[in-house]
């Protein structure tokens, strides 16, 4: 200030020194006023650059306050996400496992920890894998017996960089489905998954596939599946046999006493078996009482021995429900390669070896001969005719008299089923029922015997009942209910005339739902039979069970002399009808003294030789016409022995 002040009083002095004071009045006030012009500039550049700086300043702060906020929720974000991680991680089902290229681990939930029996330290980031594979190794949670080994494979399969999937069978019985996943940087993941439960359950179907469930021996299909790899690595000059068995009498066990106790002696023949062949072969079960054993090896030496060992370990008596139980064993023998070129031919020529025992109704050994070939074709015949017997009409039905006891007359008649073969001439049931169930060819036959049995009955007198015999295979196989439904509206028949008679053995398999055909069937307004009443198991629970309108009873309980233990039974069961309201039969009478005995015990009706065959339909019309004319029977008087065949053969 002072310099410009001294240049503008410079500029007011002349040059005679004199001081022109307006002028410099004039220049001060004009610097003056450049002065505060230059300070309002000034000001207004500050003002400019305090407004820019505060808006800079609360631009900046905003900003600053928009990037702490996004900063804020990535944050929270991430926590979100870490939480959500490491809850999806401790609740997977699998184990997972991270490491990292140094092969330090990077994270592992708790389910991989628990899986190895690992401690939690062993969890923590950094911790080295051949620590936590020697951990394993310590608690028993690897595989193999060699430590070394499995340390240095787990190690190479870690290192070798590739993704794989593998099943482990760790040493305490679990087995481990372990998926490796290498990454990028050469860390890699690993998903453990227990799988015990699901491999037992595959070993399991597959033992079952394999395996009879009862007995826990190789079924048919393993048992073939053997046999053929026996003929596949058969050497030049050796040989091998097939022991073909089939237990004698099991049947009368299983009808007796029941299909628990029939299992349950199966399953102790199963052991017998197991035990005499030891580790030298194969013992399967080929259905029901069958077995075959394959000895590998064998001669026809070896083969005997073995039978012979059999035969005596089944012929010991076997403790069932805390009773002794006896049953035999009838083997056929097949020697391989002389008997057969193939599983097919020598199991054929062992069951016709084993055949040829049973025909002849004695246990014992036999080993297949050529001359017994003849037997399968016989039975390959019976096969075939049988199939065309119903087409053919060459089926029809005898009829036996039924003799109420109180009145001494014919009430009724039971239909009997005869197969009149062309060549061989009369065949009975026994020969061809059981074939005809086995063939599945029952139900058409039952069917036609009813339909054929209420036709025939629609013309007697309306007095005459007529009984059906049933096969537990028709409440299986066959439409029952609606077989007789038919039946009935093409006969017209009145229904309180037909009676269906059905063996204990219908009841002993699904009870259930047999009995509800019979309710249905009851219904409809037939009687129901309970036949061979006393011969199979729990037959007095079949009674409470369902209202049977009549017992039928014979064979060994009608046969027995006048106080004897089958007299003393027959007495009882005639006592159970009397007092339950059921109507009793007794078949099988061929004595006027077994006649006489059964009408002193109360019995209401009876059956057998001694009052009439089973007759065909023209005879049963014969007998109908004269039955107004003939004189009663006789209830007492000489006794006397009539010729024919008996109910059912």
């Amino acid at each position: 200030m002072r310099k410009l002040f001294d240049r503008q009083l410079e500029k007011a002095t002349d040059d005679t020194g004199h001081v022109d004071l307006d002028t410099l009045g004039r220049l001060v006030a004009a610097a003056y006023e450049e002065v505060e012009q230059d300070r309002a500039r000034t000001d207004r550049s500050i003002e400019l650059m305090v407004g820019e700086l505060m808006e800079f300043q609360v631009g900046l702060q905003a900003e600053i306050k928009r990037q702490t906020g996004k900063l804020r929720l990535s944050q929270e974000r991430l926590r979100t996400q870490n939480t959500r991680f490491a809850t999806a991680l401790e609740n997977m089902a699998q184990g997972l496992a991270m490491f990292d290229r140094h092969e330090r681990l990077v994270v592992c939930n708790q389910q991989y920890l628990e899986m190895y029996s690992l401690p939690r330290r062993f969890g923590r980031r950094g911790t080295s894998l051949t620590a936590i594979i020697k951990a394993r190794i310590v608690a028993g949670t690897s595989a193999g017996n060699d430590p070394k080994a499995y340390l240095e494979e787990r190690l190479a399969a870690a290192r070798d960089g590739l993704s794989s999937s593998a099943t482990h069978h760790l040493n305490n019985g679990r087995v481990v489905s372990v998926s490796h996943r290498a990454m990028p940087d050469g860390g890699w993941v690993t998903m453990h998954k227990d799988i015990t439960e699901l491999h037992n359950m595959q070993a399991e179907l597959a033992f079952q596939a394999y395996h009879d469930p009862l007995t826990e021996l190789p079924n048919r299909n393993l048992f073939y599946q053997r046999l053929g790899l026996a003929f596949e690595t058969l050497p030049p000059g050796g040989s091998f046999a097939v022991l073909c068995l089939d237990l004698d009498g099991f049947k009368a066990i299983n009808d007796s006493m029941g299909h628990a106790a029939g299992d349950n002696l199966l399953r102790q023949v199963a052991a017998r078996l197991r035990h005499c062949l030891g580790d030298g072969g194969t013992v399967g079960r080929m259905g029901g009482d069958e077995f075959a054993v394959l000895l590998p090896g064998a001669t026809d030496d070896s083969a005997t021995a073995l039978a012979k060992q059999i035969l005596e370990e089944i012929r010991r008596p076997f403790e069932i429900d805390a009773h002794a139980v006896l049953v035999g064993v009838s083997i056929g023998i097949a020697m391989a390669p002389r008997d057969g070129g193939g599983p097919d031919r020598l199991l054929q020529n062992g069951d016709l070896a084993l055949y040829s025992i049973k025909r002849g109704r004695r246990g014992g050994q036999r080993f297949f001969a050529p001359d017994l070939a003849g037997a399968i074709s016989d039975r390959s015949r019976l096969e075939r005719d049988l199939r065309h017997a119903l087409a053919g009409d060459e089926l029809e039905l005898h009829y036996q008299p039924v003799l109420d006891l109180t009145s001494r007359t014919i009430t009724g008649f039971e239909a009997l089923l005869r197969w009149h073969h062309p060549t061989a001439g009369m065949i009975l049931p026994a020969d061809f029922i059981p074939l005809a169930e086995e063939l599945g060819l029952i139900a058409p036959i039952g069917e036609w015997a009813i339909h054929e049995a209420l036709a025939e009955a629609a013309q007697w007198p309306s007095g005459q009942r007529i009984a059906i015999n049933v096969s537990p295979v028709q409440f299986e196989r066959g439409n029952l209910v609606g077989v007789v439904v038919d039946a009935l509206a093409a006969s017209g028949i009145a229904h309180e005339r037909v009676e269906l008679e059905i063996t204990e053995s219908a009841l002993l398999a699904a009870t259930g739902t047999n009995i509800e055909i019979l309710k249905q069937l009851r219904g409809l307004g037939l009687g129901i039979a309970l036949d061979d009443f006393g011969t199979g198991f729990s037959a007095l629970s079949y009674l409470l069970d369902f209202p049977f309108d009549k017992l039928k009873i014979g064979g060994p309980f009608v046969a027995g002399d006048d106080g004897s233990r089958a007299a003393i039974v027959l007495g009882a069961v005639a006592d159970i009808g009397r007092r339950m309201g059921i109507r009793t039969t007794v078949e099988g009478i061929e004595t006027a003294a077994q006649l006489d005995r059964v009408c002193d015990m109360g019995f209401a009706e009876a059956q057998g030789f001694l009052i009439a065959n089973p007759m065909p339909r023209e005879a049963v019309h014969r007998l109908l016409r004269m039955s107004d004319a003939a004189p009663a029977a006789p209830r007492r008087g000489p006794e006397r022995r009539a010729t024919g065949a008996m109910r059912g053969t």
